[in-house]
């Protein structure tokens, strides 16, 4: 799969988390009498405390996480890490640009848990030149094991002291740079009026899809209006399914050019639809590498 387009959906991930957020946290350690009141709030904390643990919308799919994301993700990335098999998470380590850092970044750092479902999204900024994402992730064990304080006239909205992002414990986990973005996100859950969500935005192209322990959508690539790819485990093989809105006619040819070839190629199958301004491609292989290498466009 070339990867130019493909990896640039989770290029702001990396982003903010290996650079802004330890930024963030230079910006926010040099502190005195509060850093002073909250070690000695810290010291009489267990490493999870249950009163904080109160969402519950569990997600298990990339559709999931955009209903109870805000209007407006560019970009989207799903990973259910204990859902795939060895082979299957040994791949997307190795071809989805440097999920391994990010998983290890959330298990060490972020959380000192194991991560074992993660989701993230690019938001439209609320301030200018001010980042904006959403993280949801669930773990095992539950932990709250960081340096936070409860943000004032809330029960369970927690700023974090090393990141200086905000927390809110659950499952999922929300973990947002900006509170007005972690409140959309709870707005969605359980306001009394219907919010719109990110899956407005990407339904159309979702739903013809199954989920899969592997999905990425984003609306900035050069080849199509939007575009996603699922890795799923079925039945001994894998299977890989692109979707593409709008997608141009040099890539819809290339894409043909490839179903011709396709046998020879070592798929099981390499079947293309269309519905509407929609096409899919969906490609079954007994060899993981090969369904990851296969050219998207």
């Amino acid at each position: 799969m070339k990867q130019q387009d493909a990896y640039k959906l989770i290029a702001a991930f990396m982003i903010l988390i290996m650079i802004i957020v330890p930024v963030a946290y230079v910006i926010t350690s040099p502190r005195s009498d509060t850093e002073s009141q909250t070690s000695a709030q810290q010291s009489q904390q267990d490493k999870y405390n249950p009163e904080f643990w109160t969402v519950d919308q569990p997600f298990y799919s990339i559709a999931d996480a955009l209903n109870i994301t805000p209007y407006g993700a560019v970009t989207a990335d799903f990973v259910d890490i204990n859902g795939m098999t060895p082979q299957m998470k040994q791949a997307v380590l190795q071809y989805s640009g440097d999920m391994g850092s990010l998983i290890n970044d959330l298990d060490n750092r972020i959380y000192k848990s194991n991560t074992t479902k993660m989701y993230f999204a690019t938001l439209p900024s609320i301030q200018q030149g001010v980042p904006n994402f959403l993280l949801l992730s669930t773990m095992y064990p539950d932990r709250n094991n960081f340096e936070y304080i409860v943000i004032p006239n809330t029960n369970n909205i927690l700023k974090r002291q090393d990141t200086g992002a905000i927390n809110i414990m659950g499952n999922p986990v929300i973990y947002a740079p900006q509170e007005e973005t972690a409140s959309q996100v709870l707005e969605i859950m359980y306001g009394l009026n219907k919010t719109n969500t990110s899956l407005d935005l990407y339904n159309g192209l979702l739903n013809k899809v199954e989920p899969a322990q592997y999905q990425t959508i984003s609306s900035n690539v050069t080849f199509a209006k939007q575009f996603y790819i699922g890795v799923r485990a079925i039945n001994g093989s894998y299977e890989r399914t692109t979707a593409y809105m709008d997608v141009n006619s040099s890539t819809l040819e290339k894409i043909n050019g490839l179903k011709t070839n396709s046998t020879k190629n070592g798929f099981e199958l390499y079947n293309l639809t269309t519905s509407g301004n929609y096409t899919y491609v969906r490609i079954v292989s007994t060899d993981i590498s090969r369904v990851f290498n296969e050219e998207i466009y």
